[in-house]
């Protein structure tokens, strides 16, 4: 690596002849390289003293970001300093995803940031997902260096002490909380507390789902992630406040310097997000250019925040914000100035229009193949979603951040006030968006190699738009033809699919039937709006058919009962635990379910019996003895318990 750099050195200083041709391609191999070996080094098998591989009764560690309170637990990031054997403390190192379980919200254990725990050692593997297109947690956290979870009761956990982690950190998280607590003070409508806190501090801490999800599903959810649109924002605010400062001598670098810190004391107060780290970084880096009255090249600017920010974490390029955030600004910078000189508008207020325009189909056109890739769905009416957004996001900005900063109660109420109703009808406007007919293209099926031909149809259209050479044109038409061919292919799979899917949903039982583009879903659960259905079995079912059409079956079962399901794919039989001789059941899939000890089991029972299932009713301790009955009558078993989904399909 030292070698690599004084070779690059050198060619820099007397190289000249040559560094346009070699200097960048071996910079950025050089540059990818050193990040390769950076993330190695914090991989755990590369920690001597990783806990996971010593004995330990305890753990203790730092809390390394602010608790999210769900409804069932709080979890968040915790950093491992020493682990705890025999009453014996030794050092340690590593990271674990610690969630406590929230029986009711008075007991809650009041934590935050840099808060130092001890806890009974109870940490266990990430488990991969158990369902087919299922969010894949384990994925996340490893992308955050994190392979470790914990679910621990609030009796087995001690506070040892406040403020183990930076300290800058600590105190920008700290002042967030007073803002937020004194919007909640003003405003005492939980939605409008909720999105105010979320738009201009970047506190999601207790976001609705639903509330998040009409921001989703209208395209406009990156108006709540905290942005270089906000920090724009308080850029242009601060530079128009302070813009008297230039009359005086030295005003105009004082006025620059006063702007940089406030970026950046926003920064630290947003949560530091990958998205805003991005935005502060490159409007640093705007001021020095003016400041040094240096000419500033946006995409110089781009690659370099890229570059800083990696250098402080390699771990960030593996971030959904981070690479959404670069590819968005990327469509800015390159994709909207050639659209923007497509068709000149004279009139002032249509301009703006269609400027607006043309930066949401910008980024939104670069951000498109990564949010098929990681969510699986596209939402129509984005550019209806993002003109109606503009305004109200704007003065909620605004209107919020006079709100935090002004002393005076009376005018506090009467912005809270105006916040309310603002939130309101931004909450109403994106609901009523969202329920437009076929407002999101749901469960499309997008894999790597189509993630990268559709970043390559965007790549040859660039080069192609800029270099105006015909053979860049034809290289963008065979990459969309091979996309689309793709497409259609993965569409006539999914709507001639047969088979059967009986879904691991814990202790219920969830079964779809998918017949040539009709679903129909069988389940103990309530509706197919219920959680562990929207979580754990629409994200596959979506491929297949839109929610509305699915026909679901609620299903009600009792200790005892036998019921048998015949559908167009093949015939189901369950068995709900029971005593006594159960008869034969002739199906092709029997699902079994909470078997006790006292249930008897007959070889005739079974002998028109293809497959049996054993489900996540069953208590782990009778799955060895149900293994060796089913060996026994020589019957071919699944268990499901802790395990995929099982999943037959029609040849």
């Amino acid at each position: 690596m030292i070698i690599i750099f004084l070779f690059l050195v050198g060619m820099e200083a007397y190289g000249r002849q040559w560094r346009r041709i070699f200097f960048p391609p071996i910079f950025y191999g050089w540059l990818f390289l050193l990040g390769m070996v950076w993330i190695g080094r914090e991989l755990p098998a590369q920690q001597s003293q990783y806990f996971v591989g010593e004995k330990a009764d305890y753990l203790i560690g730092v809390v390394t970001d602010e608790p999210v309170y769900g409804e069932a637990s709080i979890h968040f990031p915790l950093e491992i300093r020493h682990i705890v054997c025999d009453e014996k403390v030794s050092p340690a190192t590593g990271q674990i995803m610690l969630r406590i379980v929230r029986k009711n919200k008075e007991s809650d254990l009041s934590l935050s940031y840099g808060d130092k725990l001890l806890f009974r050692n109870e940490v266990m593997d990430v488990r991969e997902p158990y369902n087919p297109k299922q969010f894949d947690y384990k994925r996340y956290l490893a992308h955050k260096n994190i392979y470790h979870q914990a679910y621990i009761k609030p009796a087995d956990i001690r506070l040892l002490g406040n403020n183990y982690g930076n300290t800058v950190i600590a105190h920008a998280l700290a002042i967030r909380r007073y803002f937020v607590h004194k919007f909640s003070r003003f405003i005492s409508n939980k939605d409008a507390l909720d999105i105010c806190a979320a738009l201009i501090l970047g506190y999601r801490a207790h976001f609705p789902m639903e509330t998040l999800t009409a921001f989703i599903n209208t395209g406009t959810v990156h108006v709540l992630s905290v942005s270089g649109l906000h920090v724009g924002m308080v850029f242009f605010l601060l530079n128009f406040l302070l813009g008297f400062l230039d009359r005086f001598p030295y005003g105009r670098p004082i006025r620059f310097v006063l702007i940089l810190v406030a970026i950046w004391g926003y920064v630290l107060l947003t949560g530091m997000a990958p998205s805003i780290l991005r935005a502060g970084v490159m409007i640093s880096f705007l001021l020095v250019a003016r400041w040094s009255q240096r000419a500033n090249q946006n995409l110089n600017s781009l690659f370099a925040s890229a570059c800083s920010l990696l250098l402080l974490d390699p771990f960030m390029i593996f971030d959904m914000g981070f690479q959404l955030s670069y590819l968005a600004v990327l469509g800015l910078f390159t994709l909207y100035p050639l659209l923007n000189k497509v068709l000149l508008i004279n009139n002032k207020g249509l301009r703006m229009t269609w400027q607006a325009v043309l930066v949401s189909v910008s980024a939104q056109l670069f951000t498109t193949p990564l949010a098929l890739y990681y969510f699986q769905q596209f939402p129509n009416y984005f550019l209806l979603g993002n003109l109606f957004v503009s305004l109200p996001a704007t003065a909620l900005m605004y209107m919020g951040i006079a709100l935090a900063t002004c002393p005076f109660p009376l005018v506090n109420v009467y912005l809270a006030l105006g916040l309310t109703y603002l939130c309101r009808f931004l909450l109403w406007g994106l609901q009523a968006i969202e329920g437009l007919p076929f407002a999101t293209v749901q469960g499309v099926d997008f894999s790597g190699v189509q993630l990268a031909l559709f970043l390559l149809v965007i790549i040859f259209l660039l080069i192609t738009w800029y270099s105006l050479r015909k053979q860049f044109l034809w290289y963008t038409f065979i990459a969309t033809g091979i996309l689309l061919f793709s497409a259609v292919i993965s569409s006539i799979k999914y709507t001639s699919y047969q088979g059967i899917k009986i879904y691991n949903v814990g202790h219920e039982v969830a079964i779809a039937v998918i017949n040539q583009g009709k679903v129909s879903l069988i389940s103990t659960l309530d509706s197919v709006a219920h959680p562990y259905i929207m979580r754990q079995v629409l994200p596959d079912l979506n491929h297949y058919i839109r929610m509305t059409d699915i026909a679901f079956y609620p299903l009600q079962l009792k200790r005892g009962d036998r019921v048998k399901i015949q559908t167009s794919i093949g015939t189901l039989g369950i068995i709900e635990g029971g005593k006594g001789e159960m008869g034969p059941m002739v199906c092709d899939i029997l699902l079994w379910r909470n078997i006790s000890s006292y249930d008897k089991v007959n070889d005739k029972d079974f002998r028109h019996v293809a497959l049996a299932i054993f489900d996540g009713s069953n208590k782990t301790e009778r799955l060895p003895a149900m293994i060796k009955m089913a060996d026994s009558l020589d019957l071919r078993y699944y268990v499901l318990k802790n395990n995929f989904a099982y999943v037959w399909e029609r040849k």
